[in-house]
């Protein structure tokens, strides 16, 4: 299977300087393709003009950095000219996306305010048009989190933005230094539309990122993760399917012990009203579908969307191989993602595993693909990775050691997968870890 695959593979695209430069002129088209949106939402005549400007600069600066370092003589290869085209992409996007900063944390303070005062905190009257103000989107998250939000909305607004964003910011560099991401490459992640989009609005998928990296060490925070977003609790199977029974033990009696402590504060009708809440939602997305974002349910019948979740979980469950227990890993965020019922770019946070088992070319690929405003595109790197599951040959485990030395544009450096310090007791002794 093996053999044939890696056969395929190389009758489909040779990753040799030919077949690599082919790839990077893919990815070229696919972005003056997908890119069209970003001068929508930026605007034309002197803003246009601006931002092309901006674009230009950044890829002189880029070649003339790149030729600096190596030399007079230095000509881009192929993974070098994809990086470049999507960094500069990455400006573009980040630029277009930029309005109405924290948006999405006023959202959780506006609901710990009427928690605080008393006042409704969810929505019953279904929406028929996307609001104008974003900052009015409904809360959805369960009465247990009220008492957290509440506190922060006590504060004076400044301090809680500065509070969430360096707490968002230090737990996604510290998720992607659990990854193995080398410490180089954190200011250029910034970048990355699904990252910068989570810090601008203040969504709570940023800091959550970090429970997906502490799995290995502290699985209970998968079943804790799912406070915030209740769909994300899939990845819990993880510690069904590595038996690592007292990180579920944990994550359920911790997760009852909150909401045991907080029903004093909340009540049973905000548990209530919040069930309520969520139906009515459903009907505001069919009402108003761009509250899907470009999730899967947007597009698609129930019963497919079902179906791809379905085939995302056993995915995950079915990884195999020597580090079969982080593969299941990575896999399972994915699964999330394609569980979502309604999906942002910020979402895509969650593959970030899962890609950096990609090789440079076709993790360069999938970075440049989520370079471009996010949208029904975006899935195309959700697919390239389910690929990578079936064709081995596209991750870097299929790769020699000499081979992993010369993928100097890949942020783990000489790691060949995630969590590389998740050895030893955290994996092997997986049977009772937690």
């Amino acid at each position: 299977m093996d053999r044939f695959s890696a056969a395929r593979l190389r009758r489909l695209l040779p990753l040799d300087s030919r077949g690599g430069w082919v790839l990077a002129a893919g990815l070229a088209g696919w972005l003056l393709l997908a890119s069209r949106g970003n001068w929508i939402s930026i605007g034309s005549g002197a803003d246009y003009w601006l931002v092309f400007g901006v674009v230009l600069a950044a890829l002189a600066a880029a070649f003339a950095a790149l030729r600096l370092l190596r030399g007079r003589a230095w000509r881009p290869n192929p993974v070098e000219a994809m990086a470049v085209m999507a960094a500069s992409t990455m400006v573009v996007t980040d630029l277009g996306m930029a309005y109405q900063p924290l948006r999405d944390l006023a959202v959780y303070l506006k609901a710990g305010h009427h928690f605080a005062a008393g006042l409704p905190v969810y929505t019953h009257t279904a929406l028929t048009a996307r609001p104008e103000d974003l900052t009015n989107y409904p809360f959805l998250y369960p009465p247990l989190t009220l008492p957290v939000f509440g506190a922060l909305a006590q504060l004076p607004l400044l301090v809680a933005q500065a509070v969430w964003v360096a707490g968002s910011m230090g737990l996604v560099l510290l998720a992607f230094r659990t990854f193995g991401v080398q410490r180089r490459w954190l200011p250029f992640l910034i970048l990355w539309p699904p990252l910068f989009q989570g810090l601008w609005v203040g969504n709570v998928a940023v800091p959550a990122l970090a429970i997906l990296a502490l799995a290995p060490r502290f699985g209970a925070g998968l079943i804790l993760g799912a406070v915030f977003k209740s769909y994300t609790v899939i990845a819990a199977l993880w510690l069904v399917r590595e038996r690592r029974w007292r990180g579920v033990a944990l994550g359920l009696t911790a997760t009852l012990l909150l909401a045991a402590i907080t029903l004093p504060l909340v009540g049973m009708h905000l548990w209530n009203e919040w069930i309520d809440g969520l139906r009515t939602y459903q009907t505001s997305q069919q009402n108003v579908p761009s509250l899907y974002g470009f999730g899967l349910l947007k597009f698609i019948p129930v019963w497919a969307f079902l179906a791809l979740a379905a085939a995302a979980i056993v995915a995950a469950l079915r990884a195999s191989g020597p580090q079969s227990e982080r593969e299941s890993l990575a896999r399972f965020g994915v699964a999330t993602i394609v569980a979502s019922p309604s999906l942002w770019g910020h979402g895509l946070l969650a593959a970030v595993p899962s890609m950096l088992t990609l090789r440079a070319p076709w993790l360069w690929l999938a970075i440049g693909i989520t370079s471009t405003p996010d949208g029904l595109q975006w899935w195309l790197a959700v697919a390239l990775l389910a690929v990578s599951w079936a064709m081995p040959e596209l991750g870097r485990r299929s790769l020699k050691p000499s081979q992993i030395e010369r993928e100097t544009l890949h942020p783990l450096g000489a790691e060949i997968e995630p969590w590389p310090d998740a050895t030893g007791d955290q994996l092997a002794h997986r049977r009772i870890g937690v």
